[in-house]
C-alpha cells in the first residue's frame, strides 16, 4: 500500500471500496489498523480512507512536539493529494480532536462528522495515566504489561470479561510490525496535552454526531455529552455497556449508526 508526501512527512494510507469518500482518523498511539473491524461494512457503501497519523504506524515519526492543528493540516494535505474535495469523517478520541479542528478551520472539506469518544481537552485522570505510561515505556516495562494496563482504561468490563479477549488484544499489540515509539509518543502526547477547543466549538457549522459510551474511563460520558451540547445542532448517541472504543466493542452497531447518519447528507 502507498505512502504519499504530505507537508514534511511521508504518510501511509489505505483505501477500500468506492463511492463518496469517508476518512477515518485514529486516536492517540493508534495506527490505521484500529479501524479493521469496521472497514469492510463501511466500504460496501463508501470510498473508505484510513491512514497513520504522524508519529504512528508506517507514517514518518518526526522528533519534537506535534500539535492538533498540525495533525489536522496533515489530513487536509492527504485530502488534497487524493483529490478529495469533500468527505464524511469519523474521528475517535485524539482523532476527534483532529476532526474538531477540521470542522472548525476547514469546514469546506467536511460533509459530515462523527466525533467518537472525544471532548474539549484532556483534563481528566487519563492525562496522568498517559504521562505515567510514557515513564513506564522509558523504563522498558514489558509490552504485555503495558497492554494490560491500557486495556483496563480503553475497554468495558463486559468486553474484557469475554474469554481470551485480553490475550487476543495483547497478541495483536505484540505482533504489530510498526509499534508506537517513544518519539511518536512524546510528539502526539504534546498535541494531546495542549489541545482545548472550548472557546471555538460553537463556531463549528457542519453536521455533527457525537458518540459516547457509558463506561468510557478516558473521557466520561458527561464530558462527551457536554461536547455535543456545545456544538450547534449536534446530535448525540451513547453506547451502553461500552468503553472508549465502541467500533471495536460493537463494530456492527457502530457501522450501522455511521451509515444511517451519513445517509442523511449524501
Amino acid at each position: 500500500m502507498p505512502k504519499i508526501k504530505i507537508n514534511d512527512i511521508n504518510m501511509y494510507y489505505e483505501r477500500y471500496g468506492e463511492g463518496q469518500p469517508l476518512v477515518l482518523i485514529a486516536g492517540f498511539s493508534a495506527d490505521h489498523t484500529v479501524w479493521s473491524m469496521v472497514i469492510e461494512p463501511l466500504a460496501k457503501h463508501y470510498d473508505v480512507i484510513v491512514f497513520d497519523n504522524r508519529g504512528a504506524g508506517q507514517t514518518d515519526v518526526p522528533e519534537g512536539a506535534y500539535s492538533i492543528t498540525q495533525l489536522a493540516e496533515d489530513v487536509v494535505g492527504l485530502c488534497q493529494a487524493l483529490n478529495v474535495d469533500k468527505a464524511h469523517f469519523i474521528g475517535n478520541s485524539m482523532g476527534g480532536y483532529i476532526l474538531q479542528e477540521l470542522a472548525y478551520r476547514h469546514s469546506q472539506y467536511v460533509k459530515s462528522a462523527i466525533i467518537s469518544n472525544s471532548t474539549f481537552a484532556t483534563h481528566t485522570p487519563f492525562h496522568y495515566y498517559v504521562a505515567a505510561q510514557l515513564a513506564m515505556i522509558k523504563a522498558n516495562l514489558a509490552p504485555e504489561i503495558l497492554m494490560r494496563a491500557s486495556s483496563a482504561w480503553a475497554f468495558s468490563y463486559q468486553f474484557l470479561s469475554q474469554p481470551d479477549i485480553l490475550d487476543s488484544l495483547i497478541d495483536l499489540a505484540l505482533n504489530n510490525p510498526y509499534p508506537f515509539t517513544v518519539t511518536g509518543y512524546e510528539g502526539q502526547y504534546a498535541a494531546l496535552d495542549a489541545f482545548n477547543s472550548r472557546e471555538w466549538l460553537d463556531k463549528i457549522n457542519v453536521p455533527t454526531l457525537v458518540v459516547g459510551a457509558d463506561q468510557d474511563l478516558i473521557f466520561s460520558e458527561s464530558s462527551i455529552k457536554a461536547l455535543a451540547d456545545a456544538i450547534p445542532r449536534a446530535e448525540y448517541y451513547c453506547f451502553k455497556a461500552c468503553g472508549h472504543l465502541p467500533f471495536i466493542e460493537y463494530p456492527e452497531q457502530f457501522s450501522e449508526l455511521a451509515l444511517n447518519y451519513f445517509k442523511k447528507f449524501d
